[in-house]
C-alpha cells in the first residue's frame, strides 16, 4: 500500500483532535481540517481548513475528500447514519484509510456493549466500515481504555486532584486500562505510517493497567497528602447512570461508564482478553508512579 501522507481530520478541536493534529504535523503529514461553517474553532497555521455545512452533506464530503489518503473521524459517535455517510463519501472519493471515532473500551467485545449500551453506536459504525473494504477503503480502530491523563485532570476516573478526594468503587481492586492523549496521538501517526500492517483491524494500546487502590497510593505519594475516600457500588453506579440516560439525562454517562470501568468484569481488561499491539504503534507501558507524577506535577 502506498504511503498515506494527506490526512483530513474531522473533529480536530476536541480532546484527541488537538494532540493528533500536532503529532501529524510534527511527523510531516499534510494535514487538512474539516470544520463546520458555524464553528469558531482555531487551528494551527500549518493546516489547511476546509469548511462544510453543519449537516455534513454527502456531495460536499466527497468533493472535500478527493485527494486525501486518510480520514481521521473524531466526531462524537452519536449518529450511526452520519458516520456511515462519512464512510460512504470516503469510499466514493478514493480515500484509502478511515480511522473511526472509537478510542475507548473494547467495543469488539459484545459484553462491553451490553454493559455500556451507548457503545453499540461505535460498534455499528466500525462494523459498517468492514463492509467498505471491498471498495478499497480500509480502516483501523484504536482501543485505548481511558484517557488517563485527561481523566485524572477532570475527575472522570473518580479522583479529584483539587480536593484530594477519591471515589473508590467496591473494594478498589478492579483493573483500569489507560492511555495518555499524547500516546493516542502517537498511535494515529503510526497507523498512517504503517498502512499495510494496520489495515482492517483493531489496535489495542495502553500506558498503564492498575487498580484504583494502586492509583490512589501513587496519588497520595505524588501529592504528599492523605486523600479522603468515598465508597460507591459499581453496580449501583451503572444502574443510576442507565436510569438517567433512559430519561435523556446525559449526566448519567459518568455513572454508567465509571460503574462499568470499575466493575471487575474481565471483558473490561482488553490487555488480557485481546492482547496489546503497543509495539506495532510505538506506545510503551509506563510505570504507574512515573505517570502519576507526570500528570500531577507536569
Amino acid at each position: 500500500m502506498a504511503p498515506l501522507k494527506n490526512v483530513i481530520v474531522i473533529g480536530a478541536s476536541g480532546n484527541i483532535g488537538k494532540p493528533a493534529v500536532d503529532a501529524l504535523l510534527k511527523a510531516g503529514f499534510n494535514v487538512t481540517v474539516l470544520s463546520r461553517k458555524s464553528s469558531s474553532a482555531k487551528f494551527p497555521s500549518e493546516v489547511k481548513v476546509q469548511t462544510i455545512d453543519d449537516d455534513y452533506p454527502s456531495d460536499q464530503l466527497v468533493a472535500i475528500f478527493k485527494g486525501q489518503d486518510a480520514v481521521l473521524n473524531l466526531l462524537p459517535p452519536d449518529s450511526v447514519e452520519k458516520h456511515n455517510s462519512i464512510a460512504d463519501a470516503a469510499a466514493d472519493a478514493g480515500v484509502k484509510r478511515l480511522i473511526p471515532s472509537e478510542f475507548g473500551g473494547d467495543t469488539s467485545n459484545p459484553k462491553i456493549v451490553e454493559m455500556i449500551p451507548m457503545f453499540g453506536t461505535k460498534a455499528a459504525i466500525t462494523n459498517y466500515l468492514k463492509t467498505k473494504e471491498s471498495s478499497g477503503l480500509s480502516w483501523t480502530a484504536v482501543i485505548n481504555g481511558s484517557f488517563f491523563d485527561w481523566g485524572l485532570h477532570n475527575g472522570f476516573l473518580g479522583f479529584d486532584l483539587k480536593t484530594h478526594t477519591a471515589t473508590i468503587f467496591d473494594n478498589g481492586e478492579a483493573v483500569l486500562n489507560g492511555t495518555t492523549l499524547s500516546d493516542i496521538a502517537q498511535s494515529i501517526v503510526a497507523i498512517l505510517s504503517k498502512p499495510e500492517e494496520t489495515a482492517n483491524k483493531f489496535v489495542f494500546i495502553q500506558n498503564i493497567k492498575a487498580t484504583q487502590n494502586q492509583i490512589l497510593a501513587a496519588l497520595e505519594k505524588s501529592t504528599g497528602k492523605e486523600w479522603t475516600i468515598k465508597k460507591r457500588s459499581a453496580a449501583e453506579a451503572r444502574q443510576t447512570g442507565g436510569e438517567k440516560l433512559g430519561k435523556g439525562d446525559m449526566s448519567g454517562i459518568p455513572d454508567l461508564i465509571g460503574g462499568a470501568l470499575y466493575s471487575g468484569e474481565p471483558a473490561t481488561d482488553y490487555a488480557t482478553t485481546r492482547g496489546l499491539t503497543n509495539d506495532l504503534v510505538g506506545v510503551k507501558e509506563i510505570p504507574l508512579q512515573q505517570l502519576i507524577d507526570q500528570v500531577v506535577k507536569g
